[in-house]
């Protein structure tokens, strides 16, 4: 990663990137920031280091009047570097135009738990940075997608049984079972049917919300999606 990251940042080319990760990724970019680029990222107003459960759209317009606010030193960069978990698409709709018109010193760095959580919109405005594996495992992804949404309404309530099964014994986390939304809302959006399935959307997103609830029941939301995709 800290190869990557060294030859893809070495003259901060873009103003928007993204990469697969978690808190590693996000040090490693800080440290990246810091070694070579000379930004100072403690007590430094024009850096901003955000993480979220889930980034909203009204975390986007907080981010879109923070970005356009210009930097406290003359010259300098305002550097965003966030890291979420999920992100609602009301939100990624939001960045759409912040994302292609940012102003010439902004930079965002985007680090997300799996590349299918972006919009194919929102990846194409922005740089990524990582190997082949972030791709691998979207293509598989996408794959359990398909599948899935192939699948009668019978089956596609039996590999919702072994997949919370498999949450429950501890043997698949969590985020397993969001991802599987995630790369069904993609699959829909890849089809080219987003328009006239706006409805398998919604069914989508109100499931995934309710996923970040305290004591959610994963079952009874991925049969809510699977009864009505």
């Amino acid at each position: 990663m800290k190869s990557n990251l060294s030859t893809n940042l070495k003259s901060l080319s873009h103003h928007a990137y993204y990469l697969i990760g978690s808190d590693l990724v996000r040090a490693a970019i800080t440290e990246e920031l810091t070694k070579n680029h000379k930004i100072k990222t403690h007590g430094n107003p024009d850096f901003s280091e955000l993480k979220y459960t889930t980034f909203t759209i009204d975390d986007a317009r907080a981010l879109k009047a923070s970005a356009e606010t210009m930097p406290t030193a003359a010259n300098a960069k305002k550097i965003f570097v966030i890291q979420l978990d999920n992100i609602t698409s009301e939100a990624q709709n939001a960045l759409l135009k912040l994302l292609e018109e940012p102003a010439e010193y902004v930079h965002f760095f985007f680090i997300v738990a799996a590349a299918h959580l972006l919009l194919p919109t929102v990846k194409s405005r922005m740089s990524f940075i990582g190997g082949d594996n972030g791709d691998q495992k979207n293509s598989a992804d996408n794959t359990d997608a398909k599948d899935f949404i192939k699948m009668p309404i019978a089956k596609r309530l039996l590999f919702i049984k072994d997949l919370v099964d498999d949450i429950s014994d501890e043997k698949r986390p969590k985020q397993d079972a969001i991802d599987l939304l995630n790369a069904v809302q993609l699959q829909i959006y890849s089809d080219g049917s987003a328009k006239t399935d706006i409805k398998k959307l919604e069914v989508i997103e109100k499931a995934r919300s309710y996923m970040n609830d305290r004591a959610p029941s994963i079952k009874m939301l991925l049969e809510f999606v699977a009864l009505n995709n």
